[in-house]
């Protein structure tokens, strides 16, 4: 089942950074759309790059959930022999 805040937000253009935001909790998802939107109309700068900026804002604001974010990405990728 989906997170309901993902259903109020278009998902961030660049792959990645849509990756790392999809396991963000709820709150932590309207602060990056928040800071998405203060960067991209303030520095008047495309949506991708205020995106990435802002992920990057809510992760250095909150460094509890770069552990989080981050173990579930390894966690994803399986033993590295089979790689």
């Amino acid at each position: 089942m989906q997170n309901p805040v993902e259903d109020d937000f278009l998902p961030p253009s660049d792959p990645l950074v849509a990756d790392l935001v999809s396991k963000l909790d709820d709150n932590l998802r309207e602060a990056f759309e928040e800071r998405a939107g203060i960067i991209e109309f303030d520095a008047n700068l495309p949506r991708a790059h205020a995106e990435c900026l802002a992920l990057l804002n809510v992760l250095v604001s909150h460094p509890e959930c770069v552990s989080a974010v981050f173990a579930r990405n390894i966690e994803g990728e399986g033993d590295a022999d089979s790689h």
